[in-house]
């Protein structure tokens, strides 16, 4: 009897949600595409984004959700809703107030966002927030959701690659929305390791729909219903020379950067490959 009442139990979800506010971005013309999301301005994607986290607490009053704004310096809390505490926990504090976090400032001048680390601090969040709720005799299910315009950054691929491995270790799935012209191959991999959805909406100006029919529905409801079906994962990563995606390359053996030509030293750490440089032929037998 208990499994049937967990059957029809609505779940308790905790919603992080990743939105790109990179102002180098936003503020170039290349990029974008016509009829996209990004195309009609970073305004017109918050005011979806606020209407959908709207709707979403509207499906469950214990609902929650954090946003975490990606910006071109780091990442910073928007909003997170109040956690679950103990009444003995007088130490943690989960106001739901707007506060802001700002991580490590990047001189990276390019239009990228560092999501890697964006994916890495809604991990952490999700963590903390099991945690409360647990404490308290509760079960939530997190779920991230990425809005991200700009494109890849080859150089996050290692870390990403671990963020991503870590939300799969932890039963955390990944929704992806690729807000501009071009497709995120880290983020159709999160997507598909994580189970979770990787949307590119042909309609920019319906991106509130795409939010509300995909990203609304919890993974229980998914199993009754068809979602967008992806059209094919790019699991080719991306050299650190030329940032473009190669099926093969060479790799440092020190900090495991990608190259696509064969270099005498690593441009990320210095490592010296001049030792290693000279191949030996092995005659047949």
């Amino acid at each position: 009897m208990a499994a049937r009442e967990d059957d029809v139990a609505d779940d308790k979800s905790l919603l992080v949600v990743l939105v790109e506010t990179n102002p180098r971005y936003w503020a170039a013309s290349e990029g974008k595409g016509d009829g996209t999301a990004a195309a009609n301005g970073l305004s017109s994607v918050l005011e979806a984004t606020t209407v959908f986290l709207n709707s979403f607490f509207a499906l469950n009053q214990q609902n929650r959700a954090a946003v975490i704004a990606v910006h071109d310096d780091g990442c910073h809390y928007l909003y997170t809703s109040p956690l679950e505490l103990n009444a003995g926990d007088a130490s943690a504090s989960a106001t739901g107030k707007k506060r802001t976090k700002t991580a490590t400032p990047s001189s990276r001048a390019a239009m990228s966002s560092p999501f890697a680390g964006a994916l890495s601090l809604a991990l952490c969040y999700c963590n903390r927030a099991q945690t409360l709720e647990t404490a308290a005799g509760l079960r939530v299910r997190p779920r991230i959701l990425c809005l991200q315009a700009s494109q890849d950054n080859p150089t996050d691929y290692i870390s990403m690659m671990n963020a991503i491995f870590s939300a799969q270790r932890q039963s955390i799935p990944i929704d992806a929305f690729a807000l501009g012209e071009h497709d995120l191959p880290f983020l159709q991999q999160a997507a598909h390791i994580t189970r979770g959805a990787y949307v590119k909406p042909t309609h920019g100006a319906g991106l509130l729909q795409y939010l509300l029919s995909t990203a609304a529905l919890d993974m229980r409801s998914r199993s009754h219903l068809k979602l967008p079906a992806a059209r094919g994962v790019d699991f080719r990563a991306s050299c650190f020379c030329h940032k473009r995606p190669v099926s093969v390359g060479f790799v440092c053996s020190v900090c495991l950067s990608i190259f696509c030509e064969r270099r005498s030293s690593c441009d990320t750490c210095g490592a010296d490959f001049a030792a290693d440089a000279q191949v030996t032929s092995v005659p047949s037998a």
